[in-house]
């Protein structure tokens, strides 16, 4: 069945000598929230420069919040919805680098610590996490990663097992076209939260659907997380079949470049698993599987 949301990455700012006050970031998210606040947003992701406020060594402490946690948990309270909030956090064993979830009244919904922080962080003391986090949020199943992770394979590949709906990315830097290769692979939404205006939204096809700019430090958009994403081959055939017996209440999202679409449940009477399994659509890591396993018989390794 449909599950439409509102989304929105909150960009930071960061003057390129980073003179910024300790109280900078707590400025900036509060300026961001006062255009949220009421809105109807359902899931927001604030940037890593909310870490500008928080020196290496220290952090909150999830089980008795600080300024930065209370903030997020007071919006997510006000506005009913999904917080995706970045910080530094501390435990008895030292500090990480941390996405962490709140749920519509505020209540702790679980966290994601930084897998790859960059070297230097690593030498400073900062604890890397222990790999791929996918949460149940009322915003969906939410996956995390935090600036220098985007660079390792081996974290975008567990979340393509893990299959969240959503990546929450917060970061310093953009990683180009190795965003958008992260929603493709992981058949995701992705939602950058960047440092400078660079904050993106990208659909499951690694297709960018908005965007902030200079006049606007807020990338929003409203997505569907029912969808089933499937290759061309042997369901094209198949596309208009659908759209005939169901009309609007479906959406196929064909996108002809990569030879893969979209199935979008747009009714609370069906999901787009439903429609999948009516007219035997397969999905498209099935359909890669099983080119392999032909491959691997032609060549006579069974």
């Amino acid at each position: 069945m449909a599950k439409i949301l509102d989304v929105a990455g909150i960009s930071g700012m960061v003057m390129e000598r980073q003179e910024e006050s300790r109280e900078e970031a707590l400025i900036q998210f509060r300026e961001a929230a006062k255009k949220l606040d009421g809105t109807g947003v359902d899931l927001v992701v604030t940037c890593e420069t909310m870490m500008m406020s928080q020196p290496v060594g220290t952090g909150e402490d999830i089980q008795h919040p600080g300024e930065l946690l209370q903030e997020y948990i007071a919006f997510a309270r006000r506005n009913h919805c999904t917080v995706a909030g970045c910080l530094r956090t501390m435990y008895p064993d030292g500090g990480r680098q941390s996405l962490i979830y709140y749920g519509t009244e505020g209540q702790y919904l679980g966290a994601y610590h930084k897998m790859f922080p960059t070297d230097g962080a690593m030498r400073g003391g900062t604890i890397p996490g222990e790999g791929a986090v996918t949460v149940e949020t009322p915003a969906g199943r939410l996956g995390g990663a935090l600036c220098f992770d985007l660079n390792f394979d081996e974290l975008r590949d567990a979340y393509v097992v893990q299959a969240p709906d959503i990546i929450c990315f917060s970061s310093y830097f953009h990683g180009g076209p190795v965003m958008q290769n992260w929603a493709f692979r992981t058949h995701a939404f992705l939602i950058g939260a960047i440092k400078d205006c660079a904050s993106e939204i990208y659909d499951p096809l690694g297709r960018r659907i908005n965007t902030t700019t200079y006049y606007n430090r807020i990338a929003r958009a409203r997505i569907n997380l029912d969808r089933f994403v499937m290759h061309g081959a042997y369901n094209s055939d198949k596309y208009a079949d659908i759209q005939r017996k169901y009309g609007k209440k479906v959406l196929i999202d064909h996108d002809s470049p990569s030879g893969q679409g979209i199935l979008y449940s747009c009714t609370t009477e069906f999901t787009a698993q439903d429609i999948a399994r009516e007219f035997d659509l397969l999905p498209v890591e099935a359909y890669f599987n099983d080119c392999r396993k032909l491959r691997w018989e032609c060549l006579g390794k069974h």
